[in-house]
């Protein structure tokens, strides 16, 4: 009986077990047997491949290499769907001990997405996926190859420095993605506030989105004034850092519409002053299904008088 390859790592390695047994198994083939052996010394955990019997004739050298060529592909898969998890959480803790176990599942989530990618379909994404892959492949079988044995932990300090450092650059940027997404809901939940402590100014308000810019008229078709809008306006026109989404969402606030309703002459409109405004607005928040307001190069026109 002699050892083919031997997999050592700081954590437990029950799911490497059972996919090295099924998968170098049905490779081996009729007359070779094969068994694996897992054990823990020091914090270690091992697992050992033996080759037990073998057909007369057949290479023992030549399947040996097979099996450490075949049992790094198994483990670069295992190191990618399994162990890469870990890694994550590892850095979150060290670099952002603040967050709770909750934030640290979320971001760990969105660290995994931005290292998977799933939403990249270009050709020059699926090359650097598998050009990733490959290289961590070409590592893990010149280890095995020469020596049969090999250390998880030490392999990826030493070895593959670029994929860890990979992992940190998507917990930073997790992180970022997730402290941004918290302010926001924030923003939102002050709004909101502030619009359910506001007394309401007019039953309806259609907002006429343009290119730049909006409109807002009342049930009757008349511009929606008053004080505080004109000031928000002033400000738009007297500072360019504030944007016309933000004035279109003070303004709507500050009116306090029982009803929004929403034109627009695109199909799509701004996906992000949407979205604001359906977080802050809910129910209240109506889209037109199509008028000759909505439909492009058609003169604004005040909307027919709509029910609340």
């Amino acid at each position: 009986m002699s050892a083919i390859l031997s997999i050592g790592a700081s954590r437990n390695l029950d799911g490497l077990n059972h996919r090295l047994t099924q998968e170098i198994r049905a490779l081996a083939g009729e007359g070779w047997r094969l068994s694996m052996r897992q054990e823990r010394s020091n914090g270690v955990h091992q697992l050992t491949c033996f080759l037990e019997d073998h057909p007369a004739g057949e290479s023992l050298d030549e399947m040996t290499l097979i099996l450490r060529q075949f049992g790094a592909r198994v483990l670069m898969e295992w190191i990618l769907e399994v162990w890469e998890r870990e890694l994550i959480q590892k850095r979150l803790r060290a670099d952002h001990p603040h967050f709770n176990d909750q934030e640290r599942r979320q971001i760990s989530d969105k660290a995994a997405h931005i290292l998977k990618r799933k939403e990249e379909v270009s050709k020059e994404y699926i090359m650097y996926r598998i050009g990733r892959n490959q290289r961590i492949l070409e590592r893990l079988v010149e280890v095995l190859v020469d020596y049969g044995r090999i250390h998880v932990d030490g392999f990826l300090r030493f070895r593959l420095q670029d994929y860890l450092q990979a992992v940190a650059d998507a917990v930073d940027s997790a992180v970022d993605e997730y402290m941004m997404e918290k302010e926001y809901n924030e923003f939102i939940r002050l709004l909101r506030y502030f619009l359910e402590i506001q007394e309401s100014r007019v039953q309806v308000v259609h907002v006429y989105l343009r290119p730049g810019g909006f409109q807002l008229l009342d049930e009757g078709g008349n511009p929606v004034n008053n004080e505080v809008v004109d000031g928000l306006s002033r400000d738009y026109l007297e500072h360019e850092e504030i944007s016309f989404e933000d004035l279109l969402i003070s303004a709507l606030v500050t009116v306090a519409p029982v009803q929004v309703v929403l034109h627009s002459r695109e199909e799509k409109p701004v996906s992000e002053t949407l979205s604001t405004i359906q977080a802050v607005f809910g129910d209240r928040l109506h889209r037109c299904p199509g008028c000759e307001q909505c439909q492009p190069f058609t003169p604004l026109r005040a909307p027919k008088k709509m029910q609340t």
